[in-house]
């Protein structure tokens, strides 16, 4: 977030909204987006921000987009980087089998 001059920083927090059929990502999904693309394309989670901010390689990227299981760690890590509750992504999972239990 870019802090600008005799502004007050507004912390992220105060910006979250909870999982629902009104969030931008469940608005997304209805339109046909697969759900891992839709919180990506919401927060602006592209290739290396993806690593970086959620520890999600491209190549494992890629396999989510084709329907893998994502574990744990990884919802976590994308949760963090959405600024979301993990429970906001497990919801929005098409089919709860999509998560890996390891």
């Amino acid at each position: 977030m870019i802090q600008r001059r005799n502004r007050p920083h507004i912390p992220r927090d105060f910006l979250y909204e909870p999982y629902g059929p009104r969030h931008g990502v469940a608005r997304a999904m209805a339109s046909g987006t697969h759900w891992f693309d839709a919180w990506a394309f919401q927060y602006a989670l592209y290739g290396a921000r993806l690593r970086k901010m959620a520890g999600i390689a491209p190549d494992r990227a890629e396999a989510l987009r084709r329907g893998a299981a994502i574990t744990r760690a990884e919802l976590d890590g994308l949760a963090a980087a959405c600024g979301v509750q993990p429970a906001d992504v497990i919801a929005s999972l098409p089919d709860p089998t999509l998560l890996a239990e390891v």
